[in-house]
């Protein structure tokens, strides 16, 4: 039992070391970035409001409003899911009748923001971060991990 245990660590910490050795480090550019602008594609204010907090705390970027004059762009986006399922189940009488079939069916939603972070002139984003987080929290979140990866990298 410790063996497999042992093992399944291993492969934890390897699957681990391998993400963060997978994310590409981040341009030049970025490093030589004043400007930042925001656009929100959530419909929910509060994930901008988080952003823009969290991007005064770090107090790396001044933001502006307009994306064409921003050194970096961040772009909000949300993402919902939802999952159906259904299922029977055959419930047995004692009385000797056939048995009963009850059918259930069961919804679940969900959603995730995106933030994708993109240079002056770039085609793709530099980064990505996802967080199934919601309203100001998921734009806080997004920034937080942005940072991180931009401490690590500088």
């Amino acid at each position: 039992m410790k063996s497999r245990y042992r093992a399944m660590l291993v492969l934890c910490l390897l699957l681990a070391s391998s993400a963060f050795a997978q994310r590409k480090p981040f341009p030049k550019q970025v490093f030589t970035a004043k400007t930042v602008a925001i656009l929100n594609h959530t419909h929910n204010d509060a994930v901008e409001e988080g952003a823009l907090e969290s991007l005064k705390r770090w107090g790396k970027f001044t933001v502006v409003d307009d994306p064409d004059t921003a050194d970096i762009v961040l772009s909000f986006d949300k993402k919902g899911e939802h999952e159906g399922k259904s299922s029977e189940t055959d419930k047995n009488n004692n009385d000797g009748k056939p048995p009963e079939q009850s059918y259930n069916y069961g919804v679940s939603f969900g959603s995730s923001i995106t933030m994708k972070a993109t240079i002056k002139g770039g085609d793709a984003p530099f980064y990505t971060a996802t967080t199934s987080d919601s309203k100001k929290k998921a734009g806080t979140s997004c920034i937080l991990n942005l940072q991180n990866a931009y401490n690590e990298d500088h």
